[in-house]
């Protein structure tokens, strides 16, 4: 029974030596405090955020694909509509943070219905700040139903910063070429870190 006890005893003590050389070893050197890594700067760029979730019956602002280091494309999407024929808008944007680069507007596919359907874009500055913007379909054919992208603004960042970005003077025309009052549109903000 004492040799049971000296081998536990041993066995105890062995790893409470190995606890300790783990822990209490932890290399060479110094002894001294260590110190904190340095600060990470946030990644280059645009981060989107919106005013509140699409919801049925929206037009709203997304962050699009296919931006690149100093580029960011914004897009104009619709939520659960119906007989949606077009749409026109002025969208107001932070001047000092980002430029409007009208080569970089394109057509989404909702309205086209991926072709089917003859339409017409037309996206132009007015000021610096707002971008006028209208979509539609055309001829005496029905407007769309569901969800999908209208079309993509394209911008160039300018400084750092964070601001709105809102819909004005918007409107949503159904195939008789009446305002649907009942659409909601969603903006959103900008956060843009150049450097």
């Amino acid at each position: 029974m004492r040799q049971r006890s000296a081998s536990v005893v041993v066995a105890v003590l062995l790893l409470v030596g190995l606890f300790w050389v783990s822990a209490g070893c932890g290399g060479g050197g110094g002894g001294g405090p260590t110190a904190p890594p340095p600060p990470t700067q946030p990644p280059t760029g645009v981060t989107f955020t919106a005013d509140a979730p699409a919801s049925a019956n929206s037009v709203y602002l997304a962050a699009g694909s296919g931006g690149s280091p100093g580029r960011f494309v914004l897009d104009v999407e619709v939520q659960n509509v119906t007989d949606l024929y077009g749409v026109g808008f002025v969208l107001e944007y932070p001047a000092a943070l980002l430029k409007f680069e009208k080569n970089g507007t394109t057509e989404g596919t909702f309205l086209s219905d991926n072709g089917a359907f003859d339409t017409d874009l037309v996206a132009k500055a007015r000021t610096a700040g707002e971008v006028t913007v209208g979509i539609s379909r055309l001829g005496l054919v029905p407007g769309a139903d569901g969800s999908g992208t209208l079309l993509s603004l394209e911008f160039t960042t300018r400084a750092n910063g964070s601001d709105a970005l809102v819909f004005a003077e918007n409107d949503a025309l159904d195939s008789l070429g009446e305002v649907q009052e009942d659409v909601t549109w969603i903006g959103g903000s900008a956060t843009v870190r150049v450097n």
